[in-house]
């Protein structure tokens, strides 16, 4: 069994590289996915479909990864940086127009038998707000 900060590290890598074959197979049919936004949702394609959706408005990648785990080895906490630009507008965020951006970004895992059962994203919405707007 591949343990919890491989599958956390596959799954960063796998979402730089946009390969949505290789996070579905990462994750729990079922997976629990708390997004940066606030939104909850439950199973592997509403987080495929949120990932896709992200990845159109945010051109981002995740870097400067530190894994830190708890001596069960079922959950695992990914502090990163978050760069990227800003390609299209989203909802309730500043108007795009090709902005870059820096900004720490926290990814907690929950792993059960191998698989990512719970995801949560997050940051500081108000600052990443900020950033974008000041452009």
């Amino acid at each position: 069994m591949t343990d919890a900060r491989t599958i956390a590290s596959r799954f960063i890598d796998a979402v730089n590289m946009r390969d949505f074959e290789t996070i579905a197979s990462l994750v729990h049919e079922d997976v629990a996915f708390d997004s940066l936004t606030g939104q909850r949702m439950l199973g592997v394609e509403p987080l495929r479909a949120w990932i896709m959706n992200y990845l159109r408005h945010f051109d981002e990648s995740f870097e400067d990864i530190v894994l830190m785990h708890d001596a069960f080895g079922q959950h695992v906490a990914a502090d990163t940086t978050g760069r990227g630009i800003y390609r299209e507008t989203l909802a309730g965020f500043p108007q795009a127009s090709g902005q870059s951006y820096s900004i720490p970004s926290v990814f907690v895992f929950e792993i059960e038998d191998g698989a990512i059962v719970r995801l949560s994203h997050y940051r500081n919405i108000r600052l990443f707000e900020r950033e974008l707007a000041a452009g």
